[in-house]
Formats: structure tokens, C-alpha cells, sequence
């Protein structure tokens, strides 16, 4: 992979400078201070010294440095400093060198700031950030993407990411989506020149630049994607139970077990609780196959109240 000039983008709230091209990102249009993030190419070992192996791609070390290793990809040294440090595969494209930069390296990075990383798409409704978490396959971003069909800013795809302390806002990441074919072909849209996801999958990156969001925004609500059970009809309830909320929580944080490993645990939970008691959150029971367009005006009607 070629280096590219550097490039200051927009992330999460952050100034991030990188040696590679990162479309995703609007650009940087702060203040002048020193880069948050410094993404740059070289040389990274393939062990940390005194690593801690959490999976067979991640170590975390008493610095609460970690090192991803993603095979036929690439290693990503990831410093709490902020420093950033890629060695991609040659094979590796630079989609999927994105795609890993901008997932769990975000995540990673979230964690090492003690900010809680939920596992969701989201988009703005009523001048709020909505967000839709759930499983893989489940159809988080096929519903961000409908509502962006319909005007509505794409705030987060994957990874959403909300302030620590005060009341819950979400910060905004990229308006890019990952999406399968047959979830933009039922869009009525054409995959042909997007970029794959994955070597030889069928996902697809969906960009909508214009449709960006650069301030934080209150979390208005959560809906979790469920398949219904046994008995179970499709539809939306509200939970109640303070206990079954945190437990959903924790159940959709992404990578929960790097904020344990990094001593951040205490943190989430707080986040958590503070999510808990001030934002509603809803079960959304529903077939993944299931035509999302009869959902979108329920979902936008009971967030506007």
C-alpha cells in the first residue's frame, strides 16, 4: 500500500491525521490543535513484549498498548498516546485495511478513552442520534440505510460511540455503511462500482458524504434487534426492567472484553447505567429477511413522541 499525503479527517470528535487515504471521514474543519490520531504505515512486531493474548488476533500489555493481527490483512499497533501504526499484508486492499482501521481499532481506541462503543448503526431523527444494535445479519445498516434513503444522516455504522459522563450523546463517525447486495438491490440501488467489504464477499461499502454529522448528539433512543422467538409475533416493545436494560447493555457493547482487560469496566457500566435510566430503549422483534420499510415510520413516530 502506497503512503498517501497526510490527511487530517474528522472522527468521533477527534482530529486524525493518517498516511492513508480515509474517504469516509469528513474533513477536519477545527481548531488547530495536535492530531488526536496519527495513523501512519511501517514495521510492527508480531508480539507485544509482555502481551496479554485476549483472542487469537488481539494483545493488550500493561500500557494498555494492543496489537490486532488480522490475517491476509494486516498488524495494527494500537498506543493509548494515540499513535496508530499499520504494516498491511501486500495482499491487503484498502478497503479492508479501512475496514479494520475504522471497526476495531475504533473500538480499541474507545476503550483505551474509557468511552462505551456500542455494537450499532445509527441515524438522526427528531435532531437526535436513534440508535439500532443488534446481531450480525440482523439488519442494522439495511435500516440506517433506508432511513438515509429517506433524508435522515447516516451517524454511525458498527460502532457507535457515546460521551462519558453527563447525559448520553452519541459522536459521530462516518456516513459509510457495510452493506450485503441483496440489501441495496432491495433499495433499488446498484452495487457496481462500490467497494467490496471483503476479498470475494458480497458486502459493500455505501458512502453518502453529503449526509455526514460533525457534532455529538443526544441519544434519543435504542432498539434492539430481535428475532422473534417460538409463540412471539413481530413488533416493538419498550423495556421497563432497569435489570433486563443493562443486561442488553453490556450484551451490545462492542469488544467488551478489551474494556475489561483495560480496566475501563467500572466506566462502561456507569455508561450504561446512565443509558438505563435516561433513554428509552425498545425491542424490536422482527425477521431479518422482513421488508424494513414497515418499521420506519413506527420507529420514527415513537421517537418523535
Amino acid at each position: 500500500m502506497s503512503v498517501a499525503p497526510l490527511t487530517d479527517g474528522l472522527l468521533c470528535g477527534w482530529r486524525i491525521r493518517s498516511a492513508i487515504a480515509l474517504p469516509e471521514l469528513l474533513e477536519w474543519q477545527g481548531d488547530d490543535r495536535p492530531p488526536d490520531l496519527t495513523v501512519r504505515l511501517g514495521d510492527v512486531d508480531e508480539h507485544l513484549p509482555e502481551g496479554r493474548t485476549l483472542s487469537p488476533f488481539l494483545e493488550i500489555d500493561g500500557t494498555g498498548t494492543g496489537l490486532l493481527q488480522v490475517p491476509e490483512v494486516g498488524r495494527f499497533l494500537v498506543r493509548p498516546s494515540g499513535g496508530i501504526t499499520i504494516a498491511p499484508q501486500p495482499e491487503a486492499s484498502a478497503a479492508e485495511i479501512r475496514l479494520f482501521l475504522l471497526g476495531s481499532v475504533l473500538g480499541l481506541v474507545c476503550h483505551q478513552r474509557a468511552l462505551l462503543p456500542l455494537h450499532a448503526s445509527s441515524v438522526v431523527i427528531d435532531g437526535g442520534a436513534v440508535a439500532f444494535c443488534g446481531p450480525s445479519g440482523m439488519g442494522k445498516s439495511t435500516l440506517a440505510l433506508r432511513f438515509a434513503r429517506r433524508g435522515h444522516a447516516v451517524v454511525s455504522d458498527d460502532v457507535c460511540v457515546l460521551d462519558s459522563g453527563g447525559p448520553a450523546r452519541v459522536r459521530p463517525s462516518f456516513p459509510r455503511l457495510k452493506l450485503w447486495r441483496d440489501a441495496i438491490e432491495d433499495a433499488s440501488l446498484s452495487p457496481e462500482g462500490l467497494e467490496r467489504n471483503r476479498r470475494g464477499q458480497e458486502k459493500y461499502h455505501f458512502l453518502e458524504p453529503e449526509a455526514g454529522v460533525r457534532d455529538s448528539l443526544p441519544l434519543r433512543a435504542i432498539f434492539l434487534l430481535r428475532r422473534p422467538e417460538r409463540g412471539e409475533v413481530e413488533g416493538i416493545e419498550r423495556l421497563s426492567a432497569p435489570l433486563d436494560i443493562l443486561a442488553a447493555l453490556e450484551a451490545e457493547t462492542f469488544r467488551l472484553p478489551v474494556g475489561r482487560a483495560l480496566g475501563t469496566e467500572k466506566a462502561l457500566f456507569q455508561a450504561r447505567t446512565l443509558i438505563a435510566s435516561t433513554v428509552p430503549v425498545y425491542q424490536l422483534r422482527r425477521q431479518p429477511d422482513a421488508p424494513p420499510e414497515r418499521w420506519l415510520d413506527a420507529i420514527a413516530a415513537i421517537v418523535r413522541g
